[in-house]
């Protein structure tokens, strides 16, 4: 039963689309440099995140393009969300880009509360279409003062 359960919270997450806005768009690529992944694969580097005032910069240190979202640490443990998987309009780091998020494009974020929880994912093909991420990282930091 646990099992049945985890993967039906998983699937919902994975589902949801609450990560999206607006943000360049994402195309889905493997490790051999095609346009879209046909056998899944993780990809060489990191995200690195910054703390910085009143914000936190992230750098994509990856080999491919990364979808990300960027939420409150104690707002991300009661919130239900799904990394964004659309072709278009999600948060996403080219390749060797910096990005800064200020404070206030944070969810859960505010004066007492300064810890962040960023996600990234890279986007491969599911195979029926549509866009899944090949695995879901994190990294917690703090927004500077």
């Amino acid at each position: 039963m646990r099992h049945t359960l985890t993967s039906v919270l998983g699937a919902l997450a994975l589902g949801a689309l609450a990560a999206c806005g607006d943000g360049d768009a994402l195309t889905p690529t493997d490790s051999a440099g095609a346009d879209v992944d046909r056998g899944g694969g993780i990809w060489a580097g990191n995200v690195a995140v910054e703390s910085a005032p009143g914000a936190v910069v992230l750098g994509n240190n990856t080999t491919r393009p990364v979808g990300y979202a960027v939420y409150g640490r104690e707002w991300v443990a009661a919130a239900l969300w799904g990394p964004c998987v659309q072709r278009t309009g999600c948060p996403t780091l080219a390749v060797a880009e910096r990005k800064t998020v200020r404070a206030s494009e944070i969810p859960g974020i505010d004066a007492t509360r300064r810890e962040v929880v960023v996600y990234w994912w890279h986007l491969v093909d599911d195979r029926n279409g549509g866009l899944k991420p090949d695995s879901i990282r994190s990294v917690v930091a703090r927004v500077g003062n």
